[in-house]
């Protein structure tokens, strides 16, 4: 075994090392660069106030980007979320009604709601066999039409003024950046301290394996699929506390960009590979640039054009570095 280990890590394997290298350190590796680039062309970056922004908004792009990047270890994929933020800022202002007292029963119900849409993408994607990308969309139209017929098109009714608590901050410190980073840690410990998190990345990276195995296999995929919609749920009364007001247009956006960071961060599309740490990183990539381009008084279509240039940068380098892995 030590004569193998010996060739395995000699001079021959090089490329092997650095590919695994890349893989395993690239993001930050393209963090740090970001950052240094930053402060070269962009020094208003480093302004409390933008921090304190950058920081707000990177924290609702990270809750989301739980959920997507735990979604994306069991090779499935959430499209799903953008309705739930509507619905989410709906229920806050239609169950919450502008009372203090009803802020409780409103964030409850919106997360009961969303544990329902995220059971129902669950149940279609492992009973029913519905591609993941076919049935969180549906859901998605589902769910979006859904409250256009309650609201009859106009969102109304008051979202309780506590709920702005959820966004106190203290310089760049914030209740949702708080709120991220916890969550994330705790996450981080479940997937690689806990039983349940090696079960995740099992069914990931062979479904048929891991059904051999005698894992839950369903049952694990389908407890994703809630925890996802959950994170949606929580993301968006963060950001439903910080507007104040019903918008049928909340979290615009964040769907997609949840995806982006999770695969930025080396989340693979095809599971069982990837973890929140990345994730992290891939969450401050995406709000950092945006928030350059911004800097830079660039037009908006060229974020996005940022944007898709970093996820195929990302997925390519990644495709090399797991070669033959």
């Amino acid at each position: 075994m030590k004569l193998i280990q010996t060739y395995e890590t000699g001079a021959g394997s090089s490329p092997w090392r650095l590919r695994k290298f890349v893989a395993d350190y690239g993001v930050y590796i393209a963090l740090a660069i970001l950052l240094l680039a930053g402060a070269l062309l962009t020094p208003k970056l480093y302004a409390v106030d933008t921090i304190a922004v950058v920081m707000r908004q990177a924290s609702q792009l990270g809750i989301v980007a739980i959920g997507q990047t735990l979604i994306l270890l069991v090779a499935g994929l959430d499209l799903s979320v953008s309705g739930v933020f509507i619905m989410t800022s709906v229920v806050m202002a239609e169950v919450g009604n502008g009372r203090d007292e009803m802020v409780i029963p409103a964030i409850a119900t919106a997360l009961a709601l969303g544990g329902i849409v995220g059971l129902g993408n669950g149940w279609l994607v492992t009973k029913r066999r519905v591609p993941p990308f076919v049935a969180t969309l549906g859901m998605l139209v589902l769910v979006k039409g859904a409250t256009q017929a309650y609201t009859r098109g106009v969102p109304g009714g008051f979202v309780p003024e506590i709920l702005g608590i959820v966004n106190r901050s203290w310089s760049f410190l914030s209740i949702p950046l708080i709120l991220w980073l916890g969550l994330s840690a705790i996450f981080i410990f479940v997937l690689r301290g806990t039983a349940y998190g090696r079960r995740v990345y099992a069914v990931g990276s062979n479904i048929e394996a891991a059904r051999l195995s005698g894992i839950p296999v369903d049952a694990i995929r389908i407890s994703i699929y809630v925890l996802g919609s959950l994170f949606a749920v929580i993301s968006g009364i963060v950001l439903t506390g910080y507007v104040l007001y019903v918008d049928r247009f909340i979290g615009s956006g964040l769907d997609l960009d949840s995806i982006a960071a999770a695969v930025v961060g080396g989340t693979a599309f095809t599971g069982g590979r990837g973890g929140l740490l990345g994730t992290i990183a891939g969450v401050l990539i995406i709000q950092i640039l945006s928030t350059m381009v911004v800097l830079l008084g660039l037009d908006v279509e060229v974020q996005f054009i940022i944007k898709g240039l970093v996820i195929l940068g990302a997925v390519t380098l990644y495709s090399v570095a797991n070669a033959d892995s």
